[in-house]
């Protein structure tokens, strides 16, 4: 299905959705080079391609909605629109924190879940909501893969060329990263100064229902081992009669939406 913006045909409907869709999904098994390494998890995890696929873009998101958490307790400034900065801070975070295989494995399932909602939107008679407060789902494909690849072009050079980021556009990627990492850096570096703590506070009672709540308690562990937020912030799985992630400043609380969980499951890549 074509997507129009102007007179410009947005590739992501075409060759780049096709290269999307034919890579599927693998879940990592990880290098343990560095940051969090998916290999530790998948030995005790016995998921399917499409289940890795579902936790892997949950990950991407509850990063997003950790972006307009610490927009809010700390006070940040956005020189912009603020659910393009929480996008930035979610490539960053898998960069930042993510062996190189596993971190790879998040943008593509990013990548791959964008594009099956830009589809989805198109085939569904749906224009492109250019009035809403995000960005359309073909851009937020985009700036996953730009800002990725920007940050390690010779090793990430395939993964570009696979999901059909343009030339034009790769070429001002590794500057684009270099800003954004060095701007969330900043206040990234202060919570990790702080040391560790418990400021993300975990919401369930008991054991994780599922994989996907597992992979965000085990997030919001990993992350207090090594910062410390100015005031705490919730985090949940829960209901909400909606495919939904948001941040509720005044309850400050970070809710993923098990509703979410589905959907993203619905637009698996077909093996």
């Amino acid at each position: 299905m074509l997507r129009l913006i102007g007179s410009l045909v947005i590739c992501l409907s075409l060759s780049c959705g096709a290269a999307a869709q034919s890579l599927g999904y693998k879940g990592p098994s990880g290098d343990g080079q560095g940051g969090e390494d998916d290999s530790l998890a998948g030995e005790e995890l016995n998921l399917t391609d499409a289940e890795w696929y579902a936790r892997d873009v949950m990950l991407t998101i509850f990063y997003h909605e950790l972006g307009h958490a610490l927009i809010d307790v700390m006070q940040l400034p956005v020189l912009g629109l603020e659910e393009d900065a929480a996008d930035v801070l979610s490539v960053v975070m898998i960069d930042r924190l993510w062996d190189a295989e596993s971190s790879e494995a998040k943008v593509a399932a990013a990548a791959n879940f964008w594009w099956a909602s830009a589809v989805e939107t198109a085939e569904a008679g749906y224009e492109p909501a250019f009035w809403g407060v995000h960005s359309p789902d073909e851009r937020r494909y985009f700036t996953y893969l730009c800002l990725y690849y920007g940050g390690a072009p010779e090793e990430r050079e395939a993964l570009a060329v696979d999901y059909g980021l343009p030339e034009d556009r790769a070429a001002t990627c590794p500057d684009e990263f270099d800003l954004a990492a060095g701007s969330w850096g900043v206040y990234l570096d202060e919570l990790e100064a702080a040391g560790p703590g418990d400021s993300l506070v975990w919401q369930g009672e008991g054991e994780p229902a599922d994989y996907i709540e597992a992979a965000i308690l085990e997030e919001v562990d990993y992350l207090n081992s090594v910062w410390t937020l100015p005031e705490p912030v919730g985090v949940q799985v829960a209901p909400c009669e909606e495919a939904n992630a948001f941040y509720d400043p005044s309850e400050k609380m970070i809710t993923m939406c098990s509703e979410m969980a589905e959907y993203i499951l619905s637009t698996a890549p077909q093996e």
